[in-house]
């Protein structure tokens, strides 16, 4: 079995609950009963309901929207700029930041947020870095900002999904799209694009106030359906086949593993189709946009010629009283 130290998860920091939902044991085990368990062997590896928007805001130039369910993140990203003399560090490779920030309605927890986007923050960056072509801007930093607006569980994978359409929008070299999900196991049910609240019970077993362990040490399989609990989330890029980031906290044995992976694999690829379309629309409406543009600047050139025919054939004087409208809130004397 894979062990893992008992420490505070950094993968769970961002699942906000408005108030405390599990006080003891059996809270946890109450809760657990009143979900609709999924199958032990999901049949159907589909996203979320999910929708996506490119150029959101025009004040920006990359700028993507998101919502995975309720789970709501919006990215924006600004063309990379030169590090300043202080900080500035021969490289071979640019700089990539990203930062991430809760809004003030988002969450319930105000005094664990700080900590919580820290955490976001490095792992965001960890998983874009492999995407972005940052030998392309030397000694120049990119900024990549996510705002959430509501949290409802896979916010990192959210997060990670947003940004890689914000990059695509400020026109960043990127060596393929990224895309990401997550899945995790608890009592041998596996929960795909688990909510806020399935991924809190999975952090209160971690800490020690989740269920019970099984009392029949001899049932071995009892006791794996009771310790086998989990999270994975993975980011990938699936043109090379190459995992960008995969991240997991809990207790899996490596078969379980294996299988939480390939059901995010395989959800990532239902993901890339989604944002591969939502990009060609993007591309489509920017040349329309375009066209449009150019068609209007063809007109005003039309009329300035007229303008211009018009003063050579009949002087500066005729043009000007032929202009000339009489005001009709003029008083005539």
């Amino acid at each position: 079995m894979l062990r893992v130290n008992q420490v505070k998860n950094n993968l769970l920091d961002g699942a906000s609950i408005a108030e405390e939902l599990y006080t003891t044991p059996q809270d946890g085990e109450n809760f657990f009963e009143s979900l609709d368990k999924p199958e032990k062997e999901p049949t159907k590896l589909a996203p979320r309901n999910t929708f996506i928007r490119a150029g959101v805001l025009t004040t920006v130039r990359g700028s993507a929207y998101m919502e995975y369910g309720n789970t709501k993140v919006l990215a924006i990203v600004s063309p990379p700029k030169e590090l300043i003399r202080a900080s500035a560090r021969r490289m071979n490779m640019g700089v990539l930041s990203c930062y991430v920030n809760f809004a003030a309605f988002a969450t319930g927890e105000l005094e664990s947020v700080p900590e919580r986007e820290r955490h976001l923050s490095s792992m965001l960056t960890k998983a874009m870095e492999p995407v972005v072509c940052r030998t392309e801007f030397l000694n120049f930093q990119l900024d990549i900002r996510v705002l959430i607006l509501d949290d409802d569980g896979c916010l990192l994978s959210t997060a990670i999904n947003c940004c890689g359409v914000a990059l695509v929008e400020c026109g960043i070299s990127t060596y393929d799209l990224i895309t990401a999900s997550s899945a995790c196991i608890y009592r041998d049910h596996v929960f795909l694009n688990p909510s806020a609240k399935m991924e809190e019970l999975l952090w209160k077993h971690r800490t020690g106030t989740g269920t019970g362990t099984g009392s029949d040490s001899s049932d071995n399989t009892s006791n794996k359906s009771v310790h086998e609990h989990g999270l994975i989330i993975t980011a990938s890029l699936d043109t090379f086949e190459q995992i960008a980031q995969c991240q997991q906290c809990g207790y899996l044995s490596p078969e379980t593993y294996m299988k939480l992976l390939d059901y995010t694999l395989a959800m990532n690829k239902s993901l890339r189709q989604l944002v591969k379309e939502v990009l060609t629309a993007r591309v489509k409406e920017q040349h329309e946009l375009d066209l449009r543009e150019k068609a209007e600047s063809a007109l005003e050139d039309k009329r300035l010629a007229e303008v211009i025919e018009r003063l050579k054939m009949g002087g500066l004087d005729d043009f000007i009283h032929s202009n000339i409208k009489e005001d009709p809130y003029v008083k005539r004397q």
